[in-house]
């Protein structure tokens, strides 16, 4: 196992590379930008229908906050994980951070003879909605699950380090401001288990068949995991369930549900969280 700065990863032309869609996203934005365009044409031609500056505007307001997401996915860190003859060079570093320190270490490179077996893990989450208190919301999300042979600590401890870091301070047209997107693809949650969240393309079964003929490929699982009934449980089972949505970079529902189970202030329910973080780094 070896922990590499991002300039430090041996880029190969035969390399297959697991990445966020890019053109998937490019033909969502500029469809959206289509719909303004025609919203803004619309008001612009019918003197009676104001209301297509309005929601031109709000639509373009929203699509001018999301470019990031689009023009972050044509950079060249746009990579989750390098498969190559000798193993997989992963990247726990979120593509939407690339302004965070490039001599950090934020990829691990793990050889086949470090990888005892994988399999894919389909997850069903509920959890509360912050922004409609009473409802819930569900997702699924799809991991590759792989199992390692030797010392998982200095991968846990960068994994660690990395939800510690705070963003730089970038001057844009509007001023100066720091944006950190609390993104984590990769976590360690029971030694020796490393999960890596899939939302890349190809999918996951194009990586578990690129790796079947390296390391055994076990059944997959489908598991689900529920954040509503927190009021049910200990105390200590609460808080370890706070600590588990804040390590799958969620503070905004772990804040909300801490002010739900013990009151206080947002200022007292951030702090509790933000802790949460700090202890993960020690």
């Amino acid at each position: 196992m070896q922990l590499l700065p991002l300039q430090e990863v041996q880029v190969g032309r035969n390399d297959r590379v697991f990445r966020h869609a890019r053109m998937r996203a490019l033909i969502v934005w500029l469809v959206g930008f289509a719909l303004a365009a025609a919203l803004f044409f619309g008001a612009y031609t019918n003197a009676k229908w104001r209301a297509g500056y309005i929601f031109g505007a709000f639509l373009l307001l929203y699509l001018l906050l999301t470019l990031k997401f689009v023009t972050a996915r044509f950079h060249p860190s746009n990579w989750l994980v390098r498969m190559n003859d000798f193993g997989i060079y992963v990247q726990f570093r979120s593509y939407l951070n690339g302004g965070l320190p490039y001599d950090d270490p934020s990829v691990v490179f793990l050889a086949f003879g470090e990888i005892v077996s994988a399999r894919l893990v389909k997850e069903r989450v509920e959890k509360p909605d912050p922004i409609k208190p009473g409802d819930s919301e569900t997702t699924y999300l799809r991991y590759v699950e792989l199992e390692l042979a030797g010392e998982t600590a200095p991968l846990a401890s960068a994994l660690a380090d990395e939800r510690g870091e705070s963003a730089p301070m970038q001057k844009r047209w509007y001023g100066s401001s720091s944006t950190l997107y609390r993104d984590y693809p990769v976590a360690i949650n029971r030694p020796p288990f490393m999960r890596i969240r899939w939302d890349v393309v190809p999918g996951s079964k194009a990586f578990l068949n690129a790796l079947r003929p390296y390391r055994v490929i076990a059944t997959t699982v489908s598991l689900t995991q529920d954040f509503t009934r927190l009021h049910s449980l200990s105390p200590e089972e609460q808080m370890k369930q706070l600590r588990e949505l804040e390590q799958r970079g969620d503070a905004i529902t772990a804040t909300y549900l801490f002010r739900n189970l013990y009151g206080g202030s947002l200022a007292k329910a951030r702090a509790v969280v933000e802790g949460m973080q700090r202890e993960a780094r020690l």
